[in-house]
């Protein structure tokens, strides 16, 4: 069994790009991805500037793939609604069309690409790293760990700062004067329990991405329906939103346990030729919408250190970058919980409305100058 120069597990944004780097590099590349088709996945799809940067080094076209425009920002509780422009143009587009063009980028550019199958050991050894799935096996003296919010077995992630709760995500068809009203904005409704983020993507749809409180998913009963009945009768401008939409799908994609605020921490002993990419580093609160901006960042990173540096070194200054960022992003969300903050946030806001792009770019990837690595 020949030796890959490196295996990236997770076809994701992360593990996408740091294949199609790794192989421009001159690396022999094998990757390995759990789904055997395009599928969608929990996320609030928004592109942030710094993720447009990365994609288009890459050379995905994101007008060609159908990406809307983001330059407009919403922030709404009950019925008051503040309105600003974002500092930086941005855009939203699906996973299942992203990743999708990501991997289709990776195969052309000579990616090995196995679909279909779920790693069920990564194992150390002298000679590098062994990684299993089914029955079958691989060896690599790199390994890329790019799973996002799931672990391998055997390699799960410390609890982040917040982790009671929940992630949905639905796209719906909506009214067109309601989808004429969303154009070019991303809105963030806060309601007691949680949030919403609602945009158009592609195709004529709008996603819908809410983060939830266990206890609320619980005191409805544990049921989608329930939960959405609960939060429309909280917040009148969703349910304005999608009164007569029609849902993508008889049921929304959901995920537990999101370790928001987790940054991974290196350690000297940690096991060389390791890089954890995306999620697997940081996982940052998804109303800030930098999560894609990290995982392509992080996979910029990781490739460029491990072709001149060290897994170690890699992890301490990913770390040390996204620390902050995440670290604040959390503390705001955190905050901002409970309703009498959320009121007052949006008073605040109101009267100063220069506050909202103000706290855009304050949790934004600000390792600017990692955009250089590409």
């Amino acid at each position: 069994m020949n030796p890959w120069d490196a295996i990236v597990v997770g076809g994701g944004l992360a593990g996408g790009a740091a294949a199609i780097l790794l192989r421009r590099s001159g690396k022999r590349v094998l990757l390995l991805e759990k789904e055997s088709k395009a599928h969608h996945k929990v996320c609030g799809e928004f592109i942030s500037y710094e993720a447009a940067h990365y994609l288009t080094a890459l050379g995905v076209n994101l007008d060609v793939l159908g990406a809307k425009s983001i330059d407009n920002f919403r922030l709404i509780r009950d019925k008051k609604i503040v309105c600003a422009k974002l500092p930086f143009q941005a855009y939203s587009l699906s996973r299942f069309a992203l990743d999708e063009a990501l991997l289709d980028l990776a195969k052309a550019e000579g990616v090995e690409i196995i679909r279909g199958v779920t790693v069920t050991g990564m194992h150390e050894d002298v000679s590098g790293w062994r990684v299993t799935w089914a029955s079958d096996e691989a060896k690599t003296s790199a390994l890329f760990l790019a799973t996002g919010k799931h672990d391998v077995r055997g390699w799960s992630r410390p609890q982040g700062l917040q982790n009671d709760l929940i992630g949905f995500k639905m796209h719906y068809q909506l009214q067109p004067d309601q989808m004429a009203a969303l154009s070019r904005h991303v809105e963030i409704i806060l309601f007691k329990d949680g949030y919403a983020g609602i945009e158009p993507v592609e195709n004529g749809r709008a996603n819908l991405c809410l983060v939830v409180k266990k206890s609320c998913f619980n005191r409805c009963n544990k049921k989608w329906d329930d939960v959405i009945k609960d939060i429309l009768s909280q917040t009148p401008h969703l349910a304005s939103r999608l009164n007569g939409a029609v849902a993508s799908w008889p049921r929304p994609l959901a995920i537990y346990g999101i370790p928001y605020g987790f940054v991974f921490k290196a350690e000297s002993n940690d096991p060389p030729g390791l890089y954890r990419l995306g999620d697997q580093i940081g996982v940052i609160p998804s109303f800030c919408g930098d999560g894609m901006a990290i995982a392509l960042h992080t996979a910029a990173l990781a490739v460029s250190n491990y072709l001149k540096g060290s897994s170690y070194t890699y992890h301490v200054n990913a770390a040390k970058e996204l620390a902050p960022q995440i670290r604040r992003a959390t503390w705001l969300m955190t905050l901002a919980s409970p309703a009498f903050a959320q009121n007052l946030i949006l008073h605040i806001v109101h009267f100063i409305p220069c506050l909202l792009p103000f706290l855009a770019k304050k949790t934004r990837l600000t390792a600017l100058r990692g955009m250089n690595i590409l």
